[in-house]
């Protein structure tokens, strides 16, 4: 661990707020932050802005660069591929083991079936690809099988075998994502795109790092802000009829996080006592001339009917009731006697009823005759005359004496004190009845109006006045009852409110002096301005709990923006730039060059220049050309696979920990010079972490595998093939033997030889069919031997390299070419067709181990002798 980035970040992280120090010290102690993790630091920020919290934050801890040096991170290593399902053409539970550590190469010609494994790791593990949508996986497009794409993706993290599933789309494992995959599709894009260093070394991915939670927790506190304050502050306003300059508006417009409840309370002060005052000047400012007139009128009609209902309210009282009462049954007695009087008096009369109701009627009816007509300034009754006697007034007929006393007799009964008194109790019920008051206000068709008038003003009092006229007219009615003689009927108590609209008048006579005052300019502005205050704080009163709420939502909202500004990011984004500008940049644009200069590609002008961005610092391929075509369309095929390849390298040497690589097709459009180039620079770099390489170059696999044996690696091989029904089927034979240098060549000959000596005792003729086969394969291996062992591949066939500094190692002395050649004579010998006279005899098991014990010793003595020839011709060495 180089000491310098980590002591920069301390010293850096000493100038960080409590919660970010907590952060650095729990992103250099894990590879990934729990939701835990996120919870706490979320609770620090929200504790520091004044946030509520149901529980107290943690105490934050301070970073410090032990912290990282405990954070050991195992490597991971990729273990397999298994249980492959619909995926292209691969056969059903298609599987590869990957050798776990240096180097593994998968061969297949077109259409064996590597593409599909490729294309599962490139979407499981870290790919760069400018478009997502190609690493789309599909299932058999040709054939019957249907369901969704799967595959276990076997790896060791440091805890033993753990399968990851994977299926097409779904999101990446963390832990897949320190496998880096090139294949064709990611080669353009690091032409194009560049290096992007997205895991930086060195301990520099910490400030990126810290980038990348700040931008998590921005999300959660701006999707909590959102619920908690959103758009509700909006919500809260309070609308105004009239945007003027009162108390109440300014107000609530200098409303703040800082305003406290008494201020609220103070500013939504409204009374009984200021309702009435604006109505008043409500009423004040609305009147002209025509309602001081229609005031005055109320006035003088308040003023009547509490006369009225004073007079009524005495005049039927329960008191005056039962007079009327007494007043009637007097009439009625006094009558009945003097009839009864009468009775007794006008016995003999030949008709009866004298004294009656109705007689008494006829006797008035002719008395007024007499005086007025028939008899004028007469006394009546008139019983006689000068010339003899008088004409009735009833039959006009001459009164005889009988009727003549009849008459006087009559006329002295209506003189009778009984009688006068009868009548003078019957005028006094007459005069009772025609002075009942006539309820002049309380009758008239506008009294409901009026009363309403006054419901305006004093809802209580108008209820009254109702009450009022409906029991006075009740009563009255019960009173003429009375007084007739009628059944009389329970009535309503009587209660006057003469008294209240008395006082009811003399504040309307103020309130008419106040109309009078609105007429005035002056006084009327005033009153205006008296208005508006009154009625703006009555709206705001009414409106307390909305002040209330946004002046919570303003404390909420102010402590949101101090927990945002918290998660910023910009300060830390430039200090990781110029820790990766102190650190690291530099090492990148050397280790760009020379991965370039490893494939002979210096000569081409381009170069990495640094973009970075919040959370990942990024390289991008620099044309250095004014042309605006991107570097792909500028380069060759070639080029460009030479030069991606030297971006890819770049990236993965520079990254935390030594994480698997998996490469496919390398070498697709580069000459054989290049191609051997890369298959050394793999080689290489499989000997320090796990390279997977998918090819179908049989030349690049033997150049990668003699590099890689160069290395001192033993690569393991994998042989895909296809057929009709399916691929991604694995060669049970290993891989195709022209693909196997000589060791391996000598290996599989004896292997495939092992069962053949209990096979002679069986069947001989199938004894001989195989050990001929086998006689054949060990020429090949003599002739293999000549590239590889003899002139050490200095001509290869299928190449047009020619390696010739490696001709210090050629030496062939006489006594092992005649060992070469007697060997090689024996292999064609038992290998071709042979006459039938049998001349040649079939070669016994123990004759070929003889001779593949030859080979052996032969390639052993070969490789010696050319240490030998090589150490002897020191100028020879190349120049390091």
């Amino acid at each position: 661990m180089v000491e310098g980035p980590i002591n920069d970040i301390e010293a850096w992280s000493k100038k960080l707020s409590p919660w970010r120090q907590d952060c650095l010290h729990r992103l250099a102690t894990s590879d990934e932050l729990t939701d835990t993790d996120l919870d706490e630091l979320l609770a620090m920020i929200k504790e520091t802005a004044g946030l509520d919290l149901p529980t107290p934050a943690p105490t934050p801890v301070p970073f410090a660069k032990d912290h990282f040096a405990d954070c050991k991170r195992d490597p991971i290593v990729l273990k397999g591929i298994a249980n492959v399902e619909n995926v292209n053409r691969l056969v059903s539970k298609a599987g590869l083991d990957f050798c776990p550590k240096a180097l593994t190469v998968v061969y297949g010609r077109n259409g064996s079936g590597k593409s599909g494994f490729v294309r599962i790791l490139r979407t499981a593990c870290r790919t760069r690809v400018e478009n997502p949508a190609k690493l789309k996986v599909l299932e058999d497009v040709y054939g019957g099988s249907s369901g969704p794409q799967a595959a276990d993706i076997m790896i060791d993290a440091g805890s033993g075998d753990t399968s990851i599933a994977w299926t097409t789309g779904m999101t990446a494992a963390p832990e897949l994502a320190r496998v880096a995959v090139f294949d064709s599709l990611s080669a353009q894009l690091y032409v194009d795109g560049g290096n992007q260093i997205s895991y930086l070394p060195f301990g520099l991915a910490l400030p990126h790092r810290l980038n990348a939670i700040c931008l998590k927790l921005r999300d959660r506190l701006e999707a909590e802000q959102a619920i908690a304050v959103g758009n509700k502050v909006s919500l809260t306003a309070i609308e105004f009829p009239v945007q003027r300059a009162t108390s109440a508006q300014a107000f609530d417009r200098a409303l703040s996080k800082s305003t406290t409840d008494a201020k609220i309370d103070a500013a939504t002060k409204f009374s009984v006592r200021d309702q009435e005052r604006l109505d008043e000047v409500t009423s004040f400012l609305s009147a002209g001339a025509a309602a001081v007139a229609d005031l005055t009128a109320l006035i003088g009609w308040m003023e009547s009917v509490a006369g009225e209902c004073e007079t009524a309210a005495t005049a039927f009282s329960d008191t005056s009731l039962s007079s009327f009462t007494t007043l009637r049954n007097t009439a009625v007695t006094a009558r009945r006697t003097a009839q009864l009087s009468a009775g007794e008096l006008f016995t003999d009369e030949p008709l009866p009823g004298v004294g009656s109701e109705s007689w008494r009627a006829l006797w008035a009816a002719a008395r007024d005759y007499s005086v007025r007509e028939a008899y004028a300034g007469a006394e009546f009754p008139v019983t006689s005359s000068e010339t003899g006697p008088a004409a009735c007034v009833l039959c006009q007929q001459p009164l005889h004496p009988d009727g003549a006393a009849r008459m006087e007799r009559f006329q002295k009964y209506m003189d009778d004190t009984l009688d006068v008194a009868a009548t003078k109790a019957e005028e006094a019920v007459a005069h009772a009845t025609s002075g009942l008051a006539a309820l002049r206000h309380l009758s008239a068709e506008d009294f409901a109006d009026r009363v309403e008038q006054v419901r305006q003003r004093e809802p209580e009092l108008a209820e009254a006045l109702s009450n009022f006229q409906l029991s006075a007219t009740h009563r009255r009615s019960d009173a003429a009852a009375r007084l007739a003689g009628e059944e009389s009927a329970p009535v309503p108590p009587i209660v006057s409110p003469h008294a209240e609209l008395k006082e009811l008048a003399k504040k309307l006579r103020d309130e008419k002096d106040g109309l009078s005052k609105a007429g005035d300019a002056e006084e009327r502005e005033n009153l205006a301005n008296e208005k508006a205050e009154l009625e703006d704080r009555k709206i705001l009163t009414s409106n307390r709990a909305k002040l209330v709420l946004r002046r919570d939502l303003l404390v909420n909202e102010a402590a949101y923006a101090k927990a945002l500004a918290e998660v910023k990011t910009r300060g830390i984004t430039q200090r990781a730039n110029e820790l990766v500008d102190t650190h690291l940049t530099s090492a990148v644009m050397k280790r760009f060059d020379a991965e370039r200069e490893r494939f002979d590609i210096m000569h081409l002008r381009v170069g990495l220049s640094r973009k970075s961005g919040q959370t990942k610092a990024e390289f991008e391929v620099d044309p250095q050309t004014k042309l605006t075509k991107v570097t792909s369309e500028i380069l060759s095929e070639g080029e460009q696979r030479g030069l991606a390849l030297a971006g890819f390298l770049t990236e993965v040497a520079l990254t935390d920990g030594s994480g698997p690589i998996i490469i496919d097709d390398p070498v697709s459009s580069l000459d054989r010079d290049r191609s051997a180039r890369v298959a050394e620079r793999l080689a290489e770099e499989a000997s320090q972490r796990q390279v997977v390489v998918f090819t179908h170059d049989i030349i690049f696999f033997n150049e990668l595998c003699s590099a890689a044996e160069n290395q001192g690696i033993e690569p393991v091989t994998i042989a895909l093939f296809g057929d009709k029904d399916a691929a991604g089927k694995i060669d049970a034979a290993g891989m195709v033997w022209k693909g196997l240098n000589v060791a391996k060549r000598i290996g599989k000959i004896k292997n495939d030889f092992a069962p053949l000596p209990k096979l002679l005792k069986t069947s001989p003729a199938e004894y001989e069919y195989r050990v001929k086969h086998l006689y054949g394969r060990l020429r090949d291996t003599y002739e293999r031997a000549v590239e590889e062992i003899i002139f050490k591949d200095i001509v290869r066939r299928g190449t047009d390299v020619i390696q010739t500094q490696l001709l210090r190692y050629v030496t062939l002395s006489d006594t092992l070419a005649i060992r070469f050649h007697e060997g090689m004579t024996r292999a064609n010998t038992y290998s071709h067709d042979n006459p039938a006279a049998d001349t040649v005899s079939v070669p016994k098991p123990e004759d070929f181990e003889a001779d593949i014990e030859a080979l052996e010793t032969l390639v052993k003595d070969l490789k010696t002798e050319s240490l030998a020839a090589e150490a002897a011709r020191p100028q020879m060495k190349p120049k390091k």
